[in-house]
C-alpha cells in the first residue's frame, strides 16, 4: 500500500519508521483522531493520528489540502501541532458528550465535573474522550479507535 502526499508516493512503513526514530521508540499503538481541544482553550477540531511510544502519547497533525483556501488565500498559515502525555499523568479518562467537553473548554464546568456519556449520546451522538490530567486540566480527543485507546491508557 502506498499513500501519495502531494505529489510523492509515501510508504506507511517508513512514515512509522521516522516516527519511531523522530520519538525515541517503537510505535505501540496508533489510531486517526481529531483533537476537539484542552480545557482554557478554544474548539480545535484538529484532525490527525494519536500514538503510543513507551510511556508516552502522542497526538500530531498534518496539514490538508483544502481546496477552498485555493481560491480564497488563506491570511493564517498553518502550524503543526503536536502535544504529548505520560500515561503516569493521567488521573483517569471517560467517554463524555462533545457539549459536556465544549463547556468544559470554556471554562464553564471544571474537568472533574463533566458527566460521563450518557447511553443516548453514545449511540446518536459523536462522543469524546476526555483525558484529565493529573495537574487538573483535560484534553478532549474524538477517537477512532476509543476502546483500545482507552485500554492502552489503563494498562500499567
Amino acid at each position: 500500500m502506498q499513500w501519495l502526499r502531494r505529489g510523492q508516493e509515501e510508504d506507511p512503513a517508513d512514515f512509522w519508521r521516522q516516527t519511531a526514530e523522530k520519538r525515541g521508540g517503537a510505535v505501540g499503538f496508533f489510531t486517526f483522531a481529531t483533537l476537539v481541544g484542552r480545557t482554557g482553550g478554544n474548539i480545535l477540531n484538529f484532525p490527525g493520528l494519536l500514538y503510543l511510544v513507551g510511556d508516552l502519547f502522542w497526538f500530531e497533525d498534518f496539514e490538508r489540502d483544502n481546496w477552498l483556501s485555493k481560491i480564497f488565500a488563506s491570511r493564517s498559515k498553518w502550524e503543526k501541532t503536536e502535544i504529548s502525555f505520560s500515561k503516569a499523568e493521567v488521573d483517569f479518562a471517560r467517554v463524555v458528550s462533545r457539549v459536556g467537553a465544549a463547556r468544559c473548554m470554556a471554562g464553564a464546568v471544571v474537568p472533574q465535573k463533566v458527566p460521563p456519556a450518557s447511553i443516548f449520546t453514545k449511540m446518536f451522538s459523536s462522543p469524546v474522550t476526555q483525558v484529565v490530567l493529573k495537574d487538573g486540566s483535560a484534553i478532549f480527543f474524538e477517537v477512532m479507535l476509543r476502546k483500545e485507546f482507552l485500554a492502552h491508557l489503563t494498562q500499567g
